[in-house]
């Protein structure tokens, strides 16, 4: 489990693809679980977490399914 003192999302984006499966901190937010390369929103998270869960995700998304493109 890894705690980031400052939101820095494609920094936690990059850690939650690279582990796949885990927990993280973020101070002063709490503790977040992320799965399949995911972060995972629970029914008991406040509208802030959820923008977060939200942001981390379209970051992990942009940086499993990005494509080098080669110019000629």
């Amino acid at each position: 489990m890894r705690v980031f003192k400052k939101y820095i999302p494609k920094q936690i984006a990059k850690y939650v693809v690279s582990f796949f499966k885990g927990q993280f901190v973020l101070e002063g937010s709490g503790v977040f679980e992320f799965d399949c390369g995911r972060v995972l929103a629970t029914v008991k998270m406040d509208t802030k977490s959820l923008k977060i869960c939200k942001e981390i995700n379209e970051c992990a998304g942009e940086l499993a399914y990005r494509l080098d493109v080669v110019h000629y």
